[in-house]
């Protein structure tokens, strides 16, 4: 009877054994699932952040230039009144726009992965963040002030598929397309753009956020030099 009842128990001492391995089995498995997605959307997020690193380095720099050269070269004023003048507008705003162009591309292509733990590259998502806010905030005044959803909307209009992959248009096709596709913004943004270049606050404080963006994205030392990416100095008084 005995032996029985130590044989009984034995069994079932060996089935809540075997059934609490089996939970935390289960539970490994899960937490080493879950674990193993993450790690892939991490690596598919720094594989899209890799595909447009230099496009979106590109136009970084090209409107941190820009920029720089309305703040401290009054790039605006130089022209006059004649077809210069409005090109210099113009091709200012492509320069607006293509950057809100990439930003869009690469939201589109990541927004449902994760960044990687990685602080360079969580970093160009700060400074992608900040560089938004810079332009829609109404701290700076309501000069050239474009909200998050005008911000994705122009970026939207300026993506194109060319050779089955997902670009920015280029200059030409933007100013052939101003009339139709850009008008309204156009129109608001360039009455605008003065008041914002005297003001000097958000343009000069999107500079110096744009300039930490190419130089978090490498492109310092391969594609830039340093000085290309000299930070406009503020005006007398402050701004």
């Amino acid at each position: 009877m005995t032996e029985a009842w130590i044989g009984f128990a034995g069994g079932i001492l060996g089935a809540v054994i075997a059934a609490v391995v089996a939970v935390r089995q289960s539970r490994m498995d899960k937490h080493l699932a879950l674990l193993t997605r993450e790690l892939d959307r991490e690596e598919r997020a720094e594989e899209v952040l890799t595909r447009y690193r230099e496009p979106l380095a590109a136009a970084a720099f090209d409107l941190q230039s820009r920029l720089f050269n309305i703040l401290q070269l009054d790039f605006l004023g130089k022209f006059g009144d004649g077809d210069r003048s409005r090109s210099a507008f113009t091709t200012t705003l492509f320069r607006l726009a293509q950057y809100f162009g990439w930003t869009e591309i690469l939201r589109r292509d990541i927004q449902f992965l994760s960044f990687p733990a990685d602080a360079d590259t969580r970093k160009v998502a700060d400074l992608q963040a900040r560089i938004a806010r810079c332009f829609l905030t109404d701290e700076y005044g309501p000069e050239l002030m474009v909200w998050s959803d005008e911000q994705r909307a122009v970026g939207e209009r300026m993506i194109v598929e060319e050779h089955g992959k997902v670009i920015c248009m280029g200059y030409a096709r933007f100013r052939d397309e101003c009339e139709k596709t850009f008008a309204p913004w156009l129109e608001r943004l360039q009455a605008e753009l003065p008041a914002a270049a005297a003001d000097g606050q958000r343009l000069r404080a999107a500079q110096h956020l744009l300039c930490e963006l190419v130089e978090a994205l490498g492109a310092v030392g391969v594609r830039y030099t340093p000085e290309q990416l000299t930070r406009a100095e503020a005006r007398d008084g402050g701004r």
